[in-house]
């Protein structure tokens, strides 16, 4: 029972406070100059981080680990999921919203709700799976097939500005780190 309560906080937390960072950065690569001129390291940092963050494919890791460490069933991975990636689309919506008030004034709420749906679907999806490579070791590859096929699709062109060139870098750096997790836990089963 004291078990489960731990656990039951530790989502909590885990949802609001990932989520948070998620929803709130991920704004930040929307608002990234074609061009840079004279943009503080704060504000580099800021870019880089919201590049990381409004990423599928980080979207998707994160809600994997969100199954993999703190759900203890397919019923609760989809719930707790769900959740954390309606929070943070939320706040990115909220947040991106304040930001851009004088550009476009008119809040479009069927794209919200269209979003909303999606993404609760996605982070259910990225829960469960999460949640199974408990058991299979190959579903961290799902992140990594992500990530390549997200340069790939971007091509040439994201090699062309720093702050893309240091995202790239450390999204090839997570698809790295996952491989060699995904192969360390698959050698420890065996």
């Amino acid at each position: 029972m004291r078990y489960e309560i731990i656990k039951n906080k530790s989502i909590i937390i885990y949802i609001f406070t990932v989520g948070t960072i998620l929803g709130v950065l991920s704004i930040f690569s929307d608002i990234i100059p074609y061009q840079l001129k004279d943009e503080s390291i704060f504000e580099m940092i800021l870019f880089i981080l919201g590049g990381l963050m409004n990423n599928l494919a980080i979207w998707f890791l994160l809600s994997m680990i969100l199954g993999y460490k703190f759900c203890s069933s397919l019923k609760r991975s989809f719930i707790n999921g769900g959740y954390f990636a309606v929070y943070a689309i939320i706040l990115y919506f909220i947040f991106s919203y304040l930001m851009t008030m004088d550009v476009q004034p008119v809040f479009n709420w069927t794209v919200f709700l269209i979003w909303i749906v999606v993404s609760a679907v996605g982070g259910a999806i990225g829960s469960i799976v999460g949640f199974l490579a408990q058991r299979y070791n190959m579903l961290w590859g799902i992140p990594i097939a992500f990530i390549i096929f997200q340069l790939i699709r971007y091509g040439g062109r994201i090699w062309r500005q720093p702050i893309s060139i240091v995202t790239n870098v450390i999204l090839l750096t997570v698809a790295f780190v996952l491989l060699i997790f995904g192969i360390s836990k698959a050698l420890k089963r065996h």
